[in-house]
């Protein structure tokens, strides 16, 4: 028998063995809810929220497998927490009856957590021997992520009565649309420093970053939206006109 064979029959067999004990959990956690409601005063309503645990629990096992496989933080255990986190979110919302018009941040904060994770390039794939330039994506990505789970947290943090950002700023979630603006500095700042210098790269990532700090600062202070447009075209220019001269 091959090696290659021996590595696919184990990897079916562990699959199979987590999916027999994912089903042999649910069915007990589930019989012993309808014992407690028979014998006592117990009420569990949404029971059938357990079932979407099954994916949840899939996703897990499913990136657990992935990094037993490979030994390292690979794509399809980045992707198996993100989905698994977004389900198991949902699943106990409904289990826990939690009121969505409350808690929906937590959907945004997973979800914008699924983002954050997919912004590192991952060591010793592929990916990780392309230079910056030609992997934009990755970090607008994770900066996007931080910026969504930022505002998650203050939306939950108001709706749970813990703490009104409003106090601080009035238009604070305006704050978190800068995020993505520093982020994209960074990243232009990087790119000069790699030898890439006002090329292609630079230049749009540096005008996104310009489109994206306008929108944040005219959301910040109250302006008139009809400012956007020259400020991001005047931005743009000057990004334009330095790349020219550091030719």
């Amino acid at each position: 028998m091959s090696e290659e064979h021996v590595v696919v029959e184990t990897t079916h067999r562990g699959r199979k063995s987590s999916g027999g004990i994912v089903w042999g959990l649910i069915l007990i956690v589930l019989g012993t809810l309808f014992l407690l409601q028979q014998l006592t005063n117990f009420t569990f309503e949404n029971w059938w929220a357990l079932f979407i645990l099954i994916p949840a629990i899939g996703s897990f096992s499913g990136a657990y497998a992935a990094y037993r496989h490979t030994g390292r933080f690979s794509e399809g255990v980045r992707s198996g927490i993100s989905s698994g986190l977004i389900i198991l979110a949902v699943a106990f919302m409904f289990l826990l009856d939690l009121d969505w018009g409350v808690w929906w941040p937590v959907m945004l904060i997973m979800g914008a957590f699924s983002f954050f994770l997919s912004g590192f390039t991952l060591r010793g794939s592929k990916e990780s021997a392309r230079p910056l330039a030609e992997r934009l994506y990755r970090p607008w990505t994770g900066w996007i992520g931080f910026a969504g789970m930022v505002l998650g947290a203050g939306f939950l943090a108001r709706n749970l009565g813990i703490f009104d950002p409003a106090t601080l700023l009035q238009r604070w979630w305006a704050v978190p649309i800068l995020i993505p603006a520093l982020g994209g500095l960074i990243t232009g700042l990087r790119l000069i420093a790699s030898g890439s210098g006002f090329g292609w790269a630079t230049t749009s990532n540096l005008i996104t970053t310009a489109i994206v700090a306008a929108v944040g600062l005219v959301a910040l202070t109250n302006l008139d939206w009809n400012l956007l447009t020259p400020i991001g075209i005047i931005a743009a220019g000057v990004i334009v006109l330095l790349g020219v001269f550091r030719k």
